[in-house]
């Protein structure tokens, strides 16, 4: 063999294993060098190709093996991380369709040099810039979808100057935007002015005002170094005032306004210097007050507040707060009647409460005192018709310690009840019930919680519903009470029956008697001195005559005896009347 021959051989030879050998790299979202192919989403092999003193790099996305981006570095060796200050020369990165989306050139620092040009997914050129030695100079432009220019803006040493221009899809102005230290910018609006501010020392500075698309002002606003400060105008249409705002250095300090189109005042709010609300009013557009507020601030929160809610000029609702104090105030009015209070301190109810609710145009109001969550002092329950502004007592009293205390008195349409308590809140002494007109409905006499002596309880026609005494919390003597009436009602009864008989320490003893109204017997039973049925027992018709006999040995039933229809009645067996 030739020797030329062999050693192209052994070149080729050479070049293969070269190629055979390069290393591929596997790249994550962010382009640092992993081994993992599961988290890797680029790739690029191990360049081994010096042009030009320096190495050709192609990266691709592992997904679909498409070029990602294709450009030149210096060093083969990319280490931990490929960056795109690692580039060299003209470099161009693509969408995954192998659309463009960057091009450009880097110089031999890595920097961004020339033309800059970006791409969206569709081909379209987005932005063209230029770059020397990394710093943007001269103009960028900005393209919309369709290729009209979106913006043009020119740029020194990296920084926007002058005046940049900014345009609709259609090509219609929308801005022109001030760059420099002193100058306007204007914002338009379907082509006309709308909006304008001007800078002094590259501070917004004197009055930025906003126009309709009828050239009509919307707003003025008074800037000084970059803050608001001054007066600011809202308009109508109409050309009237819609708000007038006063601000301090980005505050608003003072009475700030809110006006309705009919020139009426809407809302006066009054602000601190940090521009905290700590007092409004507001009004509806007749100028009758609809809400008021009033607070108090320590640093950046507020520590009392009240608020109040009108209904066509009356009070409606107050609510307070002093969160130093740990103190709330609810209040509600009705027809210009407080009907609802609840006060908390320490989140227990406290001082004066009121509850009520409504019946037929009248408002039934309860007035109790509190002191730390306990019912202490004077309490009422009253009635108040708001339209004749008539009311009267319904029930008066105290309470002590959360009990009831003293004299209590409730007033009925046509009645008045009086009773008493001791220390622990238990009834004692006499519960009196009486008619305005003198006629007794209740007499009862506890102690210390217990009924003790003399009760008594009539209809208001002085029929009698019970009557008896008490020893010891038992009853003991003679009794009358009414048969099947669980609850006592003073409503005279002409087919009430009640029972006539003696008590033996809380047990029936002896003979007794179901009578009705007119005094005639019912029924007899008779008791021994252990409270059980003892002897006949009689049940009678109403013409009188015996129903049924029943006999008893010491509570035990014997036997029972049904006479004929017509019975003669055994002398001593039960009394007439």
């Amino acid at each position: 063999m030739r020797p030329f021959t062999v050693k192209l051989l052994l070149g080729a030879l050479a070049l293969i294993s070269t190629y055979a050998n390069a290393e591929k790299l596997l790249l994550d979202a962010n382009w640092n060098v992993i081994k993992d192919e599961k988290q890797a989403l680029y790739y690029f092999e191990q360049p081994v190709d010096l042009t030009d003193g320096y190495y050709k790099i192609e990266v691709y996305y592992k997904e679909k093996n498409r070029l990602f981006c294709s450009t030149a570095i210096d060093d083969k060796n990319v280490g931990k991380a490929l960056t795109s200050e690692q580039f060299r020369g003209p470099y161009q990165c693509n969408f995954d369709d192998g659309t463009p989306y960057e091009q450009g050139f880097r110089n031999a620092q890595g920097q961004l040099d020339g033309v800059i040009k970006t791409y969206i997914a569709t081909g379209q050129l987005y932005s063209e810039s230029h770059y020397e030695n990394g710093v943007k100079q001269g103009q960028e432009t900005g393209y919309w979808n369709g290729g009209n220019i979106r913006y043009k803006t020119t740029y020194k040493d990296d920084q926007a100057v002058g005046i940049s221009e900014h345009f609709g899809p259609e090509g219609e102005a929308t801005a022109k935007i001030c760059h420099d230290p002193t100058c306007a910018s204007q914002y338009f609006n379907l082509g006309k002015l709308n909006r304008e501010e001007h800078k002094v020392d590259g501070l917004l500075q004197g009055t930025e005002t906003t126009w309709g698309l009828n050239g009509q002002v919307i707003s003025t606003q008074e800037w000084f170094k970059d803050k608001k400060h001054g007066d600011y105008f809202e308009y109508f249409d109409n050309g009237k005032v819609k708000q007038h705002f006063q601000y301090q250095k980005n505050y608003k300090v003072g009475e700030q306004l809110t006006y309705f189109e009919n020139g009426q005042l809407k809302l006066k709010e009054v602000t601190n210097d940090k521009g905290d609300v700590i007092q409004s009013i507001e009004y509806d557009d007749k100028g009758v007050i609809k809400r008021t507020a009033d607070s108090k601030y320590q640093g950046n929160r507020w520590v009392y507040r009240k608020q109040q809610r009108y209904r066509d000029g009356q009070l409606i609702e107050t609510q307070e707060e002093d969160k130093l104090k740990n103190w709330s105030l609810s209040e509600t009015f009705k027809k210009g009647v407080l009907s609802e209070r609840q006060e908390l301190l320490n989140k227990q109810l406290n001082g004066l409460q009121i509850k009520s609710y409504d019946y037929n145009d009248v408002i039934t109001l309860t007035r109790e005192y509190y002191q730390a969550g306990k019912r202490e002092g004077a309490y009422e329950t009253v009635k108040i018709e708001p339209a004749t502004g008539k009311s009267h007592l319904v029930e008066q009293g105290q309470y002590a310690k959360d009990k009831q205390a003293g004299t209590w008195k409730k007033f009925m349409d046509d009645a008045t009840l009086t009773y008493s308590h001791d220390d622990n809140g238990e009834l004692h002494g006499e519960y009196l019930n009486k008619t305005n007109s003198g006629q007794l409905l209740e007499s009862i006499h506890f102690k210390h919680g217990k009924p003790d002596g003399l009760v008594q309880r009539y209809a208001s026609n002085g029929q009698v519903y019970e009557k008896g005494r008490y020893l010891n919390n038992l009853r003991q003597g003679d009794w009358v009470f009414t048969d099947n009436e669980f609850q006592y009602r003073p409503r005279p009864n002409p087919e009430r029956r009640s029972w006539h008989g003696r008590f033996d320490k809380g047990k029936q003893v002896g003979h007794w008697e179901l009578r009705t109204a007119e005094d005639y017997v019912l029924e007899v039973t008779n008791y021994d001195d252990h409270g059980n049925l003892h002897g006949k027992q009689y049940r009678f018709e109403n013409n009188g005559s015996i129903q049924v006999i029943n006999h008893y040995n010491h509570g035990q039933f014997l036997n029972q005896e049904i006479p004929p229809t017509v019975l003669p009645v055994e002398d001593g067996a039960f009394p007439f009347h």
